[in-house]
């Protein structure tokens, strides 16, 4: 008899996160790996692709360089863009 997949199980962005730890510390390849796991190659691609995408976007708080309560006369705003590119406000 074959071993049945997985088939419509839903799984936690955790449990993906988990899955994909696991598969890269494991040194097999995708197709050995996802055959062990009852899990589709596809799905394995397609969560690492929107893991990694997430984390691009994820927010990041900055603190101010300059004390609370001091009055500002001159500001910039130096960020460096993905590809390469720099944005830099001045005020």
């Amino acid at each position: 008899m074959k071993k049945r997949r997985n088939v419509g199980i839903r799984r936690s962005r955790e449990e993906w996160e988990s899955i994909l730890e696991r598969f890269e510390e494991s040194g097999k390849s995708l197709r050995d790996f996802c055959r062990a796991e009852g899990i589709s190659a596809e799905s394995i691609r397609r969560w690492r692709h929107r893991l990694k995408r997430s984390a691009a976007a994820r927010f990041v708080e900055l603190a101010s360089p300059i004390p609370v309560g001091e009055p500002v006369t001159r500001w910039e705003l130096d960020w460096e863009l993905p590809g390469g590119g720099r944005l830099r406000l001045r005020g």
